[in-house]
């Protein structure tokens, strides 16, 4: 799973794609990745934090619900995603850590 960040055009815009794979979970920016415009565009998502974004979980599930094409187990392949996650340390808070790249 990607959260995709475009800071190419004078507005950012964020979406989720891949939402069939969950065996990794990164934050994907396109343009200029200015700390400050990068933090603002995730700002309904999760923060971030250096070469790291920490990702609201109750954000990613709601985003993967909404999606038509979302596979039938997709939720149990999600808890799976966030329970392996957690064994990393990379839980908190409501929240699941991913590299930003």
């Amino acid at each position: 799973m990607q959260l995709e960040v475009d800071l190419t055009g004078s507005e950012a815009s964020v979406r989720l794609t891949g939402h069939d794979e969950f065996t990794r979970l990164a934050v994907a920016v396109s343009g200029e990745p200015a700390p400050t415009r990068l933090a603002a565009a995730l700002a309904g998502w999760g923060t971030l934090d250096g070469a790291h974004a920490w990702l609201d979980i109750g954000r990613l599930e709601e985003a993967l619900r909404a999606n038509p094409d979302r596979a039938d187990d997709w939720l149990a392949c999600f808890v799976s995603m966030i329970d392996y996650a957690e064994t990393k340390g990379w839980v908190d808070s409501g929240r699941v850590r991913a590299h930003v790249a």
